[in-house]
This record gives C-alpha cells, structure tokens and sequence, in this order.
C-alpha cells in the first residue's frame, strides 16, 4: 500500500500539471491580447484605446449584434418545427436529411462564402442585401440551433403531449404551453451557440457583406490588414471577447451542460 501511494501522487500531479499546461497554452494568446490592449502607443492612454471601441467602432459593433439577433429568431422560427417533425412524425430517411442539414458544419467558410456569392448573383439576387448576409449566417449556424432542440426533442416523452391533448388541449396551445417549456434550455443552447459563431465570424461575410455594412469582427480585419495592428483595433477585440464571455457564463449558468450531449436521432 505505501509503495503505490508515491505512484498515485505521481500520476496526480502529472495529470495536474498537463491540465495547467493546456490552459496556459489555450489562455496565453487572449491574455496577450488584453495586454497589448492596455499598453499606451502614440500618444494614445489605455482609455482612449476603448474609447475608439464606442466611436468609430460603434457602429461595427451594432451591425454585429443586428445581424446575431436577426440571425437568431430566424434560426429558431425554422428549427423548432424542423426538430419537432424529425421526432414526433416518421420522416423517410430522416439520417439522411440530418446529415444534409448540417453539412454546413463540415464544409470551409470560404466554400460557403464562395458559392453563397455565386447564388445570390445568378439565383436569388440579394448580393449587397443586409438580408443576403442575414441569410448567410442562418445557413452557416442552422445545425447549430437545430442539433440541440433535436436532442431535448428526443429527451422529451411524448406522454406529456398525449396528456395535454387528453385534456382538451389543441397542437398548437400542447406545443407552446407543454412541449416549448420543457425543450427551452435546448432552445438557449441553440441560441447561445449560434450568437457566439454569428457574433464573431468574418469569412462568409467577407464574401456576402453590403459595402456599406462592416460587422465588428470584419472591421478588426480590414483595419489589421490595412493599417497594422494598434492597440485601439484590439480593444475592439477585447470588447467582442467579453460580449462572447458573458454570453457563455449566462448559459452555464442557468443551464448547464445537458443538451451539448446525446445521441441525436432515433
């Protein structure tokens, strides 16, 4: 017994040690980024590095959270009745139709954005259109919204609706008032996971964007690119990183981690 004590330690403070070791490797570059932040350049303070964020970044930062709204209740106004139908209803090929959804998870974003522009030029004509870009980001983020209303769809047994219905209850008023609650931290992990992508990507909008609307993630680029990197351009990025964090912190917090795991469909 005393000789595999030293040994369980041993393994104890290795294990200890490579997960400290990870989470300096993984941390490092946004602690960096926060310090270069607060480093006064050109005559420029710490203060006046964020104050850009809230003035000519302003507006960048609108657009972001515009387009993430508008993103979002389109998401959630398609995926709600798509999951219900792939679980309560026998669709043929259901697999099949699932791993069509979520091709997007697996394809580059600069495919996307590619072929996304040639659509809108030659099918749908809506290049240069705010809603060309809201389009965009729900094809991108859809398997996102719809994968874990998907999995609290199939947590949910049914003898909760055939009560309802038992009692009086229509479909509709036995969705909204029975099955929409119980699937709602589905819903928020959904929502929180298609934010967080819309919030911060600039790939596929780098090729759908309208000229004249620069999301906060685009603008970081177009200035790093154009201008170099300035501590008033990483503060922008420090902003974003913040509204992301907050974002995630809340969801754990109210739901935990439940509906980010499972099997997906029967």
């Amino acid at each position: 017994m005393a000789r595999r004590l030293p040994r369980i330690r041993l393994v104890d403070v290795v294990s200890h040690g490579y997960i400290w070791l990870c989470l300096l490797v993984f941390v490092t570059p946004f602690v960096v980024l926060v310090g270069y932040t607060l480093t006064a350049t050109g005559g420029t303070s710490t203060a006046g590095n964020f104050q850009f964020v809230f003035g000519s970044f302003l507006d960048n930062l609108k657009w972001s959270l515009l387009i993430s709204g508008a993103t979002l209740v389109g998401n959630v106004l398609l995926a709600l009745p798509a999951a219900y139908g792939l679980i309560r209803y026998p669709v043929p090929l259901k697999r099949l139709l699932f791993t069509a959804v979520t091709l997007p998870l697996y394809v580059p974003g600069a495919v996307i954005g590619l072929s996304l522009l040639l659509t809108y030029y030659f099918t749908y004509h809506l290049a240069t259109s705010v809603f060309g870009l809201i389009f965009a980001m729900m094809i991108c983020t859809f398997p996102l919204m719809l994968t874990p209303i998907v999995v609290a769809m199939k947590d949910l047994p049914i003898v909760f609706e055939e009560a309802s219905e038992c009692l009086g209850a229509t479909r509709w008023q036995t969705f909204h008032r029975v099955v929409l609650p119980l699937i709602g931290p589905g819903v928020s992990a959904g929502l929180m996971l298609t934010f967080i992508i819309v919030f911060n990507e600039y790939l596929v909008t780098l090729f759908v964007h309208p000229n004249d609307i620069t999301t906060a993630p685009l603008r970081v680029f177009n200035v790093v690119k154009t201008a170099g990197l300035a501590p008033s351009t990483t503060a922008l990025a420090v902003v974003m990183q913040v509204i992301s964090l907050a974002a995630i912190l809340i969801f754990f917090r109210m739901f935990g981690t439940r509906y980010f795991k499972g099997t997906y469909l029967i």
